[in-house]
């Protein structure tokens, strides 16, 4: 009796399960590469404290762009949430067979949280360092990749349990709300770190166009998150700061572009939401919309 031999698989297809076992084993990694960098942000806050030469300003006695040290707070939750997400995401029963919306926004929140870090480093050699912008330009371009994909996966995000499709969109509202306008103080701080007047006519048009400039780019946030209203509150909450620290600086002007800039982005969040119910896209029921 003639036997064929092992290596002879002639026609036969060969179901890859070792590749596919490779990687979803690969997926896996990053997933847990992904807490190591969300616990790494309360460390390298901790590693700044100790470290540090200089220290976090706040307030309108340090500039009139920069919210209340109280407002830093939300920071706690961004960390909270990252933490929580990250931790979700490697229970087993989540790993699929073919890559889906966890591992496509794990590249770009993995960039976010490490500049996390990366921030604080610049902020050590001072609050004015320029290299800061730079850290935040990368920190939003990533937040922008993370919104895009995940509005993309709306139909996958439906199948989720509501805890953790809140995680995610808690996170990415939260994060992206706050850096976004972060962005635009520090602009404001190493402004005036140049020399620029913060209290003559001159300085309340340079900020007031800063402020602006925040707001037009809150305003495409919320278009690109289809109207995330965890976004919107967050970027209200930082304009509130804002406000407040323009206020105790007898700046009335920059506080009344700050309600101006929160006005902008309900109004933004208002219509594209009205828009989206009278023009609903043809996806499945149960489709979740960020929030």
């Amino acid at each position: 009796m003639r036997t064929a031999s092992l290596t002879d698989t002639g026609s036969v297809s060969i179901p890859p399960r070792a590749t596919r076992g490779t990687d979803e084993k690969r997926r896996m990694l990053w997933r847990r590469i992904l807490i190591v960098l969300a616990v790494g942000q309360p460390v390298s806050s901790l590693v700044f404290d100790w470290l540090s030469p200089t220290t976090l300003q706040s307030g309108a006695e340090f500039s009139p762009l920069v919210p209340p040290g109280a407002w830093f707070a939300v920071w706690g939750v961004i960390i909270v949430l990252s933490i929580a997400y990250a931790l979700a995401q490697v229970r087993p029963s989540t790993l699929t067979p073919l890559p889906s919306i966890r591992d496509r926004v794990v590249g770009p929140l993995s960039v976010v949280f490490a500049c996390f870090g990366l921030w604080l480093a610049t902020a050590a050699l001072g609050q004015d360092n320029p290299l800061g912008l730079v850290v935040f330009v990368v920190i939003i371009s990533a937040h922008v990749v993370a919104w895009t994909r995940v509005v993309r996966a709306r139909d996958e995000l439906a199948s989720w349990n509501p805890l953790e499709r809140g995680l995610l969109y808690g996170l990415l509202g939260t994060y992206s709300g706050w850096t976004s306008m972060a962005f635009f103080v520090q602009i404001g701080t190493v402004t005036q770190g140049t020399g620029a007047p913060v209290d003559t006519a001159w300085g309340q048009v340079w900020q007031s166009l800063v402020l602006l400039a925040a707001t037009g780019l809150a305003v495409s946030f919320v278009l690109g998150s289809r109207a995330s209203i965890v976004y919107a509150a967050t970027v209200t909450y930082a304009l509130i700061g804002v406000g407040i620290s323009t206020g105790a600086a007898g700046l009335g002007v920059l506080t009344l572009v700050c309600v101006i800039g929160v006005t902008l982005v309900w109004a933004s969040v208002v219509v594209i939401r009205a828009s989206d119910a009278r023009h609903p896209s043809p996806t499945p029921r149960g489709s979740q919309r960020p929030r």
